[in-house]
């Protein structure tokens, strides 16, 4: 096992090994760039909906459409 760890050793590039790793480096951080973009994206989208439901929220609250502003007076009328 040893002795193929030594040939490995032997036999590689530094040069090589510094490519591949520039290469990895390089792609990582695109990658990562573009997920960041599109958790961005995603964080907006949700942000943007939370705001809706919130004037729907709102607007049934104020018009007596929501069932907790419902007065005790209308359920024993039912």
């Amino acid at each position: 096992m040893s002795d193929l760890v030594i040939e490995f050793l032997h036999q590689i590039n530094i040069l090589q090994l510094a490519a591949i790793g520039i290469m990895f480096w390089f792609f990582y951080t695109r990658l990562d760039n573009k997920f960041t973009k599109k958790f961005d994206d995603l964080a907006a989208k949700i942000e943007d909906i939370d705001r809706r439901l919130c004037r729907i929220e709102g607007s049934l609250s104020t018009q007596g459409h929501c069932l907790f502003s419902q007065n005790v007076k209308d359920k024993k009328a039912e």
